[in-house]
């Protein structure tokens, strides 16, 4: 069986799974569930103390339905294939998930211009969008600005809990025998010929058939190290705000602008769980660890969203922060290693790594299956967690009126209730802070953002943790890895 892995670092454990994974965000863990079901060893390593910990924790939530994409490009056909998945998938795996549509806005003739442009790649991507102006733009973003001249309506855009999502990945993943080493850094590999025939981590040695490097924004390090290609991933901040359900029930569906060569730029997002997330910007920065936010940039943010929603009031604002990207070029870098035959790059997937993930782990287990790994199906392998239904999923849940745990709330602003909480702590892959257990509850992220409810969760979490309540980590423990900042809701 596979599971949480913690051994001690004086000793130099060897292992030699059919597949290494490094990096355990959304495209690794996606890529862990999808081997999951073959009957090969699979291993995975990440240097933070839980799955998500990087650019998975902090982003959109956009569950892009390939609108936007380049037509006939690798990122077109996963994130096309992925979009009709998602109902499916958040159901078998417990993610809440939302078909909420978008609509981009047009302020300036030259902008306008754009959109007729955007609809037919929307068309070649076989995407349904609708140019609108008008009423016709009322009736689809009554929300949206009326200085707005036109707009471009894409009725599949949905959004999804991206953090609740690498978690449930490596949790089917676990349960389907793939082991994960927590906490544990790639520092050096070893060399046979043209391919990597050793993996030195802080903790042990792999010795695997074949390696896929899906470490996000430290990609390129990891390739380095294994002695493949020289490339460089910048990490691209974007600053946020959060706006809390209230103010979200006036923000039916995502607004956007007309994207530049930074993306689409700040956006008014509706959340899966109803919230409102406004950003972001996008800087581009020298150190891959810096979340700080700045006054500066999030005025910026909310002037620009406001453009697009003048009614964004920041009264409702219980958050801002940010989050770090991966940038590179090329910005889609899924392939084999020209250095070492049996080294799968996966990198600088730096906006639709959520929106591919369900199609990126069966098409990198495709080519690995087109490379020699055995397609044999694992016997007994599940596609789904059992999972009872949370209050804040639906308003009631599936608790049982016997079970005092699921009767006590612990987070009131997100409905989380003890049982949630030492189900975290309990589950193969648990969390081992209270930021792992906001990931996987949403306890400490509503509207107080944790001023009622985070003892109690220190608490709970340090009966599994060790330690006095007021010791337990927020994020990575033993570090100030995230200090003066928290994952979003």
């Amino acid at each position: 069986m596979g599971g949480l892995v913690v051994p001690s670092p004086m000793v130099a454990e060897v292992e030699s799974p059919d597949v290494l994974i490094i990096g355990a965000g959304v495209v690794g863990t996606s890529i862990a569930m999808a081997l999951s079901h073959l009957d090969v060893d699979v291993a995975v390593v990440e240097r933070r103390h839980d799955v998500g910990e990087e650019a998975s924790r902090a982003n959109s939530g956009i569950a892009n339905c390939g609108w936007s994409m380049r037509p006939g490009s690798l990122e077109a056909e996963l994130v096309q294939a992925s979009s009709g998945r998602w109902e499916d998938l958040s159901t078998r795996l417990g993610v809440k998930f939302r078909r909420v549509g978008l609509t981009l806005l047009a302020f300036t003739k030259d902008e306008a211009q754009q959109i007729p442009l955007l609809a037919d790649r929307a068309s070649s991507n076989g995407v349904a969008a609708e140019i609108v102006e008008g009423a016709a733009l009322e009736t689809v973003a009554p929300h949206a600005s009326p200085d707005a001249m036109i707009g471009l309506f894409v009725p599949d855009e949905g959004v999804v809990d991206s953090v609740r999502l690498p978690v449930a990945y490596a949790e089917l993943a676990e349960r389907n025998g793939v082991r994960f080493y927590l906490g544990e850094a790639v520092i050096g590999s070893s060399r046979s010929g043209d391919h990597v025939s050793e993996v030195v981590t802080t903790k042990r040695r792999f010795r695997p058939r074949f390696v896929v490097n899906a470490a996000g924004v430290g990609a390129d390090q990891v390739s380095d190290a294994l002695e493949g290609e020289n490339f460089s991933v910048t990490a691209r901040r974007g600053q946020w705000v959060l706006l809390d359900r209230e103010f979200g029930k006036s923000v039916p569906s995502i607004l956007t602008g007309v994207p530049t060569n930074l993306g689409h730029g700040p956006m008014v997002i509706p959340t899966a769980h109803g919230s409102v997330l406004v950003g972001p910007d996008a800087e581009d920065l020298e150190r891959k660890d810096d979340r700080s936010t700045t006054i500066a940039g999030i005025a910026d943010v909310v002037a620009r969203c406001q453009r697009l929603m003048p009614a964004i009031d920041t009264t409702f604002a219980i958050k801002t922060f940010a989050g770090l990207r991966p940038h590179s070029d090329p910005t889609y870098r899924v392939g084999w290693s020209d250095k070492s035959s049996n080294l799968l790059q996966v990198a600088g997937i730096r906006s639709t790594g959520v929106s591919s993930s369900p199609a990126m782990g069966e098409h990198i287990r495709d080519v690995l299956i087109s490379a020699g790994l055995s397609s044999l199906p694992r016997t007994g392998a599940r596609d789904s967690l059992d999972y009872a239904r949370p209050l804040w999923w639906d308003g009631d849940g599936e608790r049982s009126a016997q079970d005092p745990l699921g009767r006590t709330v612990i987070c009131a602003c997100e409905k989380v209730t003890a049982r949630d909480i030492h189900q975290a702590l309990q589950d193969p892959l648990p969390a081992t802070s209270i930021g792992g257990v906001a990931r996987r509850t949403h306890a400490t992220w509503g509207r107080c953002q944790g001023s009622a409810c985070l003892s109690g969760v220190a608490f709970i979490t340090s009966l599994y943790t060790g330690g006095a309540a007021w010791e337990t980590p927020m994020h990575e423990p033993d570090s100030s890895i995230g200090v003066g900042e928290t994952s979003r809701a």
